[in-house]
């Protein structure tokens, strides 16, 4: 075979060519395949497993109602820089879950709450504090007179703390927009608690409370010492709080009358009036108690601050049958039945008049029975000699007896029985006096010439 057969013979022709270069390629392909493969393999080996960082949970809200049915509750699901928001919402049989990315660590939620529940929450807390307010009332009622101090009570509220009571008191089953703020008509124990445990929500939420007691100027110096005391040491208050109390001095108008103490004038007045109930007839007196101020002085200037800058005047009316023993008698009771100060400038006046005539018409049928059932009794204990019965008859008669003619009756009477009983003075006194308010009865005149 010649050299020219040689090189034919290699020489490949068009279909082998063609055949060849499918055969490069895929040889190629199957190194690449094999290459990659064992990359790939010893990639995976050298890549270790990265632990899972754990889900912290923490319940910003939850509220359940009618035994479990409808329930709401907000957590905040925290897995490393991650947070999420879970809001469950269970109403009857339907729920649903709500899922919330919070992108910003300073992330707020903002809860809109409908205008019923805030109007209910307001009221709540104003009654909170009108109640708080009649407390103290109540309190310094028990020392000074209503009419001679009024308290302001200002609650500052902690708006945040407020809105989660509101939203805690938010129902789940019921119509926010009918809510009846109205807790009379709570008859069981649950309710009465859900009212305490409201109450004890409020009070967490305060911020400070604020009393300020305006004090008359006729009360002294040591009431409102007392005063600024005796509120801080009520259980609402808290010094470390912020709760102040401020007392202040203004002339108080005159609510009831033109005296500047009516309350004290009633107290001293209701005292005068039980102490001649025991020895005078009702109709038979009058009582004026009268307070003023004490004009300014040198000698005032240098009183002590415990005393009162205030005096009274006490005018006594009384009807001229009643026995003038009774004068002497209560200008020395009067002093040790009420607080009263001559020193001061006190002053008892006894007044004698005669007290008009009261009509038929205005005395009881058991009043006129009663007189003339006593008039009997006296005569007959006249009659029969028990003279100490007939007067103890007679001074229950006097306290019955309205018209004028029936008490000098039974006046001449008891001179009579005490003249039998050998008490000659207090005979003498009686017939005195009777004559005193008839002159013209000649038997008394008589009884008094043979005494005397």
């Amino acid at each position: 075979m010649s050299s020219k057969d040689i090189l034919n013979v290699m020489k490949p022709n068009n279909n082998c060519r063609t055949s060849l270069s499918f055969l490069l390629i895929f040889i190629v392909g199957l190194l690449l395949l094999g290459g990659l493969g064992g990359c790939s393999t010893s990639t995976e080996d050298s890549i270790e497993p990265v632990e899972e960082l754990p889900v912290k949970k923490k319940v910003l809200f939850n509220q359940k109602t009618g035994g479990g049915k409808n329930h709401v509750s907000v957590i905040e699901e925290t897995q490393g820089n991650k947070r999420l928001l879970r809001i469950v919402l269970q109403r009857g049989d339907l729920q649903s879950n709500l899922i919330h990315p919070i992108d910003s660590p300073n992330f707020v939620i903002a809860v809109p709450l409908q205008d019923a529940t805030s109007k209910g929450l307001t009221l709540k807390t104003a009654a909170f504090e009108q109640s708080l307010k009649i407390d103290i009332d109540q309190l310094l009622a028990r020392y000074l007179s209503p009419e001679r101090f009024n308290v302001s009570v200002i609650i500052n509220w902690d708006k945040k703390l407020l809105q989660e009571v509101q939203l805690k008191n938010l129902p789940l089953d019921s119509d926010t927009s009918k809510d009846d703020t109205n807790v009379e008509n709570v008859d069981d124990d649950e309710g009465i608690s859900d009212k305490v445990k409201q109450n004890h929500e409020l009070k967490e939420a305060l911020k400070s409370v604020q009393v300020s007691v305006l004090l008359d100027n006729t009360l002294p110096e040591t009431q409102e010492i007392f005063v600024k005391k005796l509120i801080p040491a009520q259980e609402f208050f808290n010094a470390d709080r912020g709760d102040a109390v401020s007392v202040e001095r203004s002339s108080f108008p005159k609510p009831f009358s033109d005296s500047i103490a009516p309350y004290e004038e009633q107290i001293v007045r209701r005292k005068l009036t039980e102490l001649l109930l025991k020895y005078v007839s009702k109709t038979d007196f009058v009582v004026n108690v009268k307070f003023t101020l004490i004009e300014k002085t040198e000698e005032t200037e240098k009183t002590p601050p415990s005393a009162s800058n205030i005096k009274m005047a006490i005018n006594l009316l009384l009807d001229d049958t009643v026995m003038p023993s009774v004068d002497i008698f209560l200008k020395e009771a009067v002093p040790l039945a009420i607080n009263f100060d001559a020193k001061r400038g006190d002053v008892l006046k006894i007044i004698r008049k005669k007290f008009p005539e009261r009509s038929v018409d205005s005395i009881s049928p058991e009043q006129r029975t009663a007189l003339k059932d006593y008039r009997l009794k006296i005569l007959e204990a006249f009659q029969t000699g028990d003279y100490v019965s007939g007067l103890e008859w007679a001074e229950k008669g006097l306290k019955v007896a309205v018209k004028r003619a029936d008490k000098i009756f039974i006046l001449k009477m008891k001179g009579s029985l005490h003249f039998l009983l050998e008490e000659k003075e207090e005979a003498l006194e009686m017939w005195r006096h009777v004559q005193r308010l008839d002159p013209k009865d000649k038997e008394v005149s008589q009884m008094l010439n043979n005494l005397e």
